[in-house]
C-alpha cells in the first residue's frame, strides 16, 4: 500500500543492525556498543515476532566491540556477526525454535595494516557453502570455506583508501557488489568458488556524478529482486554542500557489468540503510539523524518520492 506502521516497540541498548530469519519467525538485534550485560563485548538478542509483536528469546555477546552487521543465512541455520573492533567474524547456530545456540567458530581477519583490522560486513553467497567478509581500513575482501571449519580460501585486496564498507551477491550467486565508503565507488567482481580465482574484478564505477560538490560516504547496499537495479545510499559529509543522495544503477544480469542511471537527493540526512521491499515496489530509506525511515516507489529505472514516513528514533537498519 505504500504506508508505513509502527506495530511494536522494544527497548534494547545502543541497537544496531538486524536480521529476519527466512522464514519470517524470528528477528536478530545487534547491541552494537562497548559493552553488553556487563561484558566488554557486544551483543545480539533473538526475538519471536512471528504475530507482529516482539517476544524475546535469549541473547548472546558477540565475542568482540562494536559488532555491526548480522546476517542469518539462507536456510536459517546460522547467524553470523561481525565484530568491527576485534577484526573477527563470530557464528552461531540458530536452535529450531529460533533462539541463538552455540558459537561455532569466532574467526580474526588477516590483516597487516598497523591498526586493522576492521571487519564490517558478513555475508554467505546464495550457495550457501561460502562466507564473505569485507575488513575496511586495509581495504580487503575475504572468502572462508563454512564447510572446512571457516578456513581461509580467498583474499581480495582493493586499492589503498577505498575502504569496503558494504555488499550484496547477485540471486544467482555469480556477481558480488561491493560499496566502497572511502573513495565513494561499488566494485563488481565475478565469484567463481570452484576455480582457481575465486574472486575476479570486473568494474569499479563512482557513485557521484559530475554536478555534485561536497563529500559523501556510501552506507548501504542493496539489489532491486529480480536484480535489475542497484541502490547505493550515501551519507553526505558536513554542513556544506550536503550530498545525501542514493545513487541508482542498472545491472546487466548477464555480465554483471552496471551503469549509473541517476543519483537521487535525499529528503533527510545521513542514510545509513536502505532497503527494497520483497515486492521491489518500494525503497526504504532510514535517515539515522532525522528520525524516520522514508519510503521512495520504484518506477521503471527510477525513484519517485511518496513522503509516506514514519517517526523512529534514530533508525539504522532496514530489514525483510
Amino acid at each position: 500500500t505504500g504506508e508505513i506502521h509502527v506495530l511494536d516497540t522494544m527497548p534494547m541498548y545502543h541497537a544496531g543492525y538486524l536480521t529476519i530469519s527466512k522464514d519470517r519467525r524470528n528477528l536478530y538485534v545487534l547491541s552494537e556498543g562497548m559493552t553488553f550485560k556487563g561484558r566488554a563485548s557486544g551483543g545480539i538478542t533473538a526475538y519471536d515476532i512471528s504475530d507482529g509483536k516482539f517476544e524475546e528469546l535469549n541473547w548472546a555477546v558477540t565475542g568482540g566491540q562494536r559488532p555491526c552487521f548480522v546476517y542469518c543465512d539462507d536456510n536459517s541455520a546460522e547467524i553470523y556477526v561481525s565484530n568491527f573492533y576485534q577484526g573477527t567474524m563470530a557464528a552461531f547456530r540458530r536452535q529450531d525454535d529460533g533462539r541463538i545456540g552455540e558459537r561455532l567458530a569466532c574467526v580474526k581477519a588477516h590483516d597487516t595494516t598497523p591498526v586493522g583490522p576492521f571487519l564490517h560486513c558478513v555475508m554467505k553467497s546464495p550457495a550457501g557453502r561460502y562466507l564473505a567478509a569485507l575488513e575496511l581500513i586495509g581495504g580487503s575482501i575475504y572468502i572462508y570455506d563454512c564447510e572446512n571449519q571457516y578456513r581461509l580460501v580467498w583474499k581480495e585486496e582493493l586499492e589503498a583508501h577505498s575502504g569496503p564498507r558494504h555488499m550484496v551477491f547477485s540471486e544467482d550467486g555469480r556477481f558480488l557488489y561491493v560499496n566502497r565508503q572511502d573513495d565513494e565507488k561499488v566494485s563488481v567482481y565475478y565469484f567463481a568458488p570452484d576455480s582457481k580465482r575465486i574472486l575476479t574484478h570486473v568494474q569499479t564505477i563512482s557513485v557521484r556524478t559530475p554536478d555534485m560538490k561536497g563529500k559523501t560516504e556510501p552506507a548501504a547496499i542493496r539489489l532491486c529482486p529480480g536484480g535489475r537495479l542497484l541502490a547505493v545510499s550515501n551519507r553526505g559529509m558536513g554542513r556544506e554542500n550536503r550530498e545525501d543522495s542514493i545513487s541508482i544503477y542498472g545491472v546487466d544480469t548477464e555480465t554483471g557489468r552496471i551503469t549509473l542511471i541517476s543519483v537521487i537527493k535525499t529528503e533527510g540526512e545521513m542514510p545509513r540503510d536502505i532497503n527494497f521491499t520483497p515486492d521491489g515496489k518500494f525503497l526504504v530509506v532510514a535517515y539515522q539523524f532525522q528520525g524516520y525511515p522514508d519510503l521512495f516507489r520504484v518506477e521503471g529505472e527510477t525513484l519517485i518520492y511518496t513522503g509516506a514516513g514514519c517517526k523512529i528514533p534514530s533508525p539504522v537498519c532496514i530489514a525483510f
